[in-house]
């Protein structure tokens, strides 16, 4: 008889991933990584036909479409967004899948959004992207949002 006994599974590890999970981009996990967010968001995007030499640092206002509620948002993330929406067919077309998830949840001001809300706007397959994004690897920092977290 084996000394060892068998492992348990902890039935937190084992959450069904389906095309209708949500995702979003977990911010810690470039934070934890010592990765800049901006940094890359830099080096990826050019906001208008000129590379920004200088970060804007204020704050403005962003009106929520849905709830009509008013939260400000830092400028850059501002930028960001409005330029991902210009562009979102052309950014959704082009480049990887982890790219154009990435774009859309940022575009989306990092709202989640279920595997067929992503599926449609990056033209890929619902079931790719919730294997994808609902493994055990991250790409970053999109993860899956489940109803107990």
């Amino acid at each position: 008889m084996p000394t060892n006994p068998r492992p348990t599974i902890k039935k937190a590890n084992l959450r069904l991933v389906t095309a209708d999970t949500k995702f979003y981009i977990d911010y810690n996990w470039w934070n934890e990584g010592h990765l800049d967010l901006r940094t890359y968001l830099l080096a990826r995007l050019s906001l208008g036909n000129e590379p920004i030499a200088e970060l804007p640092s204020e704050r403005v206002d962003l009106v929520d479409s849905k709830t009509g509620e008013i939260r400000q948002v830092d400028a850059f993330q501002y930028l960001v967004r409005n330029q991902l929406n210009r562009h979102k067919d052309d950014l959704a077309a082009q480049g990887s899948l982890v790219d154009a998830v990435f774009s859309v949840l940022l575009a989306n001001g990092n709202e989640p959004l279920t595997a067929n809300e992503i599926a449609e706007r990056v033209h890929r397959p619902a079931e790719l992207i919730a294997r994808t994004f609902g493994g055990p690897q991250i790409y970053h920092g999109i993860r899956p949002l489940f109803e107990e977290d």
